[in-house]
């Protein structure tokens, strides 16, 4: 009886856990000095390893204080982050934004399935947030945004993907309301996860912060719960 009260709270408190604790890729940008451009810094350049373009370390906003990354085309107008090795299961990629009411052109939140500094590229997500209709939709799924939501202003908001690469599939939220889903390599090319994107052709700095890849929560406790059989045999 003992044992199963254990195993049972043990499950509970790792879905308690804070995301950043089974990350399996997590940057909040706090181990950064503020002005630090992130030019092949922590994993981090601009699309296809053009310097101009990574994002830049900023303390003018931040979810978790004191820093954010900032992008524009002052502060880095087309910020990447290139994975390797998420090529199965299913996995939960979250970034928190920050929009000003100011915003004076389209910004673009990106995951590509398949990226390679000068390419080859696919995209399997590529949100618009558009200040002059105020709304933002999922571009490659519809790109004529008939199905957006409202964009919010002036504060944190989260987005979410939910990815299952066995399946090839995925769900796909802005301020936890579904946004798009469907086939997760819609683009064509490789069924994985290689690359985020925050590319930001505009003047007035967009935020971003608290990114993290992590293994779908359902996923963690089958582990989880396949390793503790495994030891009582």
């Amino acid at each position: 009886m003992v044992q199963r009260l254990l195993i049972f709270g043990l499950a509970v408190a790792l879905l308690y856990l804070p995301t950043s604790a089974v990350a399996d890729w997590s940057d909040n940008f706090d181990s950064y000095a503020a002005g630090t451009k992130m030019d092949n810094v922590g994993g981090w350049a601009g699309w296809d390893n053009v310097s101009s373009a990574a994002g830049t370390i900023s303390d003018v906003q931040a979810l978790s204080r004191p820093n954010s990354m900032s992008v524009s085309n002052g502060a880095g107008s087309d910020a990447v982050h290139p994975f390797s090795g998420y090529t199965s299961g299913t996995w939960v990629f979250t970034a928190w934004q920050y929009l000003p009411d100011n915003l004076d052109g389209l910004t673009y939140f990106i995951i590509n399935n398949e990226y390679n500094h000068s390419g080859p590229y696919d995209w399997a997500i590529e949100d618009h947030m558009d200040p002059t209709s105020g709304m933002v939709y999922e571009a490659v799924r519809d790109p004529n945004g008939l199905n957006p939501l409202p964009i919010v202003w002036n504060q944190w908001v989260e987005i979410r993907t939910e990815i299952d690469l066995d399946n090839d599939w995925m769900e796909h939220y802005y301020n936890n309301q579904l946004l798009a889903s469907g086939v997760w390599a819609v683009d064509g090319g490789l069924i994985e996860i290689q690359n985020v994107d925050l590319y930001a052709p505009h003047n007035v700095d967009v935020y971003y912060d608290d990114l993290s890849l992590v293994p779908e929560p359902s996923a963690i406790l089958l582990l989880f719960a396949g390793t503790l059989m495994l030891r009582r045999r």
